[in-house]
């Protein structure tokens, strides 16, 4: 009996540790091929949003592992919602708007921490003065360790994209913890 109930426990972590996940990207006119590129697991789900009046599709480019359209969509809050059920890479476009375009790359088994961890950026690296960090998951705080580890600066963080001064360090490596909930996950960069 205790080995089905540690067996059981052990299976309930694991189904967690990888659960689904919809993931939100927002389509417009002039989004960067890195904010709608993003790596997901099979299962996940990524719906785009519509934040223009302008017409737009998600289609599916040449090679891409799966096929998916949305048709051509008008109006500010449309979404279209796709769930990925195969590994592989898969590029798509707007139809209408060629410099539109991204990749959602899936891979086999990705943990809740793995997802976060490679769906947050930042730029520029070396930073001068502003670090700007985007990230799928609403950020809550950041934390900036010297390479000593020394806490040199803290804040609260601003949704999915958080712009960090940082003109006020010296120069040389810093670590930039991004926290979400439970999640954490740490950066190098370079200040110049």
């Amino acid at each position: 009996m205790k080995k089905t109930k540690l067996f059981f426990l052990a299976a309930l972590t694991s189904l967690m540790a990888t659960a689904q996940t919809t993931f939100d990207l927002d389509w417009f006119m002039g989004v960067s091929n890195a904010n709608a590129s993003i790596t997901i697991g099979t299962g996940d789900t990524v719906r785009w949003t519509w934040t223009d009046a302008l017409p737009h599709s998600v289609t599916s480019d040449s090679g891409s592992q799966e096929n998916f359209d949305s048709g051509i969509l008008t109006g500010n809050g449309t979404q279209f919602s796709y769930t990925f059920t195969q590994v592989g890479v898969n590029p798509y476009k707007c139809e209408v708007h060629s410099n539109m375009q991204g990749t959602i790359t899936v891979e086999q088994t990705v943990s809740i921490d793995e997802k976060f961890r490679k769906n947050i950026s930042l730029y520029p690296n070396p930073v001068s003065n502003k670090l700007t960090l985007v990230s799928l998951y609403k950020l809550d705080s950041y934390k900036i360790h010297n390479i000593l580890g020394k806490l040199v600066a803290q804040g609260v963080a601003n949704g999915n994209i958080t712009e960090i001064d940082m003109s006020n360090l010296q120069s040389g490596m810093y670590f930039i913890n991004a926290i979400s909930g439970e999640l954490q996950s740490t950066f190098k960069v370079m200040k110049q």
